[in-house]
């Protein structure tokens, strides 16, 4: 039967204890009360790796439809202002298929291994051209002087963005997730959802300077790409752009990037890696399995359904815990070690997803992380954390991010 239970009940996903450190709670999940109701969110939550990995290879009754209207409450003030520009919620991310199937087809087109190998020129002079601003010193704060700015410089220059345009993208790109996958107050979020039109209209003028004058960039692919026939609509151009590039193609990545170094630097890996550079891959793929940033995805049952043992009726909606997921004893064997060396860890690991809604930008967040570690271990081989610092740490209903790593070294 369906119950709130008390561990469901307890459980706040956007600040405190189980922002900071969730795992000890979601351990009790897993162990206690695997698909349990929180009220917070309306939804259940789905703790163990074999439930989620269910839910995950199940489309038919398990939809993507509602996984753009998860976070903030909105106004009427605010759906009415959105209501003036494309739908938010149909992007890739929000898709099923047969529609996701197609889109993600044409997309898969823009980023092909040689087109991902295209970029690491970008990647590492961006890279080099943060780090010379500070290396100089004694101290930097690493998320805001190379993983926020490395990856929004990153997808803007591989869309073809202007370079002037980069931090008002970057504002309207903190609008539309906000909106999408935060709490925020209503008081705010008319000026937010203007934020998201002003964006969708940047994104319209850019298509239509890509149809007038093709360059080369992933702008002008996806304006012109074509597969048996079929192109990109304006509307799924628009939210292609604007929600799957430039808005989830550095969000995402700058969690990862700090988090990582920040696991490096924690649990005694720097020097390792510096040693060994093969290290480099199997470590981000183990340390994000460890201490994932993604904290989840949504899904809505749309028929009754039976999730770990519990009946829920269609229409119920499911937060899939993949941080609690990836420290599932039952999938990986002493989840709760960080083994960089361990077989498998990649297989276990649901940070990127699964499935069909696999990041599609995995492998270009994967060569940041790559070009930027050996970058800082190249040039501040002793890069230590500073004691007693407050990381900031906060998290939206899919992503959990830092404001701060400040770490320091002796100047040579």
């Amino acid at each position: 039967m369906t119950t709130t239970t008390s561990l469901g009940a307890a459980y706040h996903p956007f600040a405190g204890a189980h922002v900071t450190d969730p795992h000890p709670f979601f351990d009790g999940l897993r162990a206690q009360e695997p698909v349990t109701f929180n009220p917070v969110l309306g939804m259940w939550l789905v703790s163990r790796y074999e439930d989620v990995c269910a839910v995950l290879r199940d489309a038919r009754r398990f939809s993507n439809r509602d996984m753009l209207s998860s976070g903030a409450h909105l106004t009427d003030e605010a759906r009415a202002i959105l209501a003036r520009g494309y739908d938010t919620r149909h992007v890739l991310l929000g898709m099923d298929p047969p529609a996701h199937t197609r889109l993600r087809r044409l997309m898969n087109r823009g980023f092909t291994r040689a087109r991902i190998a295209a970029m690491a020129p970008l990647i590492a002079r961006v890279t080099h051209e943060l780090v010379d601003a500070f290396d100089g010193h004694d101290h930097a704060d690493l998320v805001e002087q190379l993983a926020y700015p490395l990856p929004v410089h990153v997808i803007l220059g591989v869309m073809g963005v202007p370079e002037e345009d980069v931090w008002q993208i970057k504002r309207w790109s903190a609008d539309w997730q906000g909106l999408a996958f935060e709490p925020i107050p209503a008081e705010d979020q008319p000026a937010m959802a203007e934020g998201v039109l002003a964006f969708q209209r940047y994104c319209i003028e850019l298509i239509e300077d890509r149809r007038r004058g093709p360059r080369e960039d992933l702008t002008s692919y996806l304006v012109h790409a074509e597969h048996e026939g079929e192109r990109l609509t304006e509307h799924e151009l628009v939210l292609a752009i604007g929600a799957s590039m430039l808005s989830a193609g550095h969000e995402s990545t700058t969690a990862l990037l700090a988090n990582t170094w920040k696991v490096a630097l924690e649990q005694g890996w720097w020097e390792r890696l510096r040693e060994d550079r093969s290290r480099l891959l199997p470590f981000l793929e183990e340390a994000s399995r460890w201490d994932s940033v993604s904290h989840g995805m949504v899904r809505t049952a749309v028929q009754d359904v039976v999730v770990g043992g519990v009946e829920l009726p269609a229409g119920s909606r499911l937060m899939l815990l993949f941080a609690s997921a990836n420290r599932d004893e039952a999938a990986c064997p002493h989840a709760a070690q960080l083994d960089p060396e361990r077989e498998g860890a990649a297989r276990a690991n649901l940070t990127f997803g699964r499935g069909t809604h696999f990041c599609l930008g995995a492998p270009l967040a994967k060569l940041q992380f790559e070009i930027a570690t050996n970058a800082l271990l190249d040039r501040l081989p002793e890069l230590r954390l500073v004691d007693g610092q407050d990381h900031g740490v906060w998290q939206s209903l899919v992503l959990r991010q830092m404001r701060h790593l400040r770490v320091a070294w002796t100047p040579r």
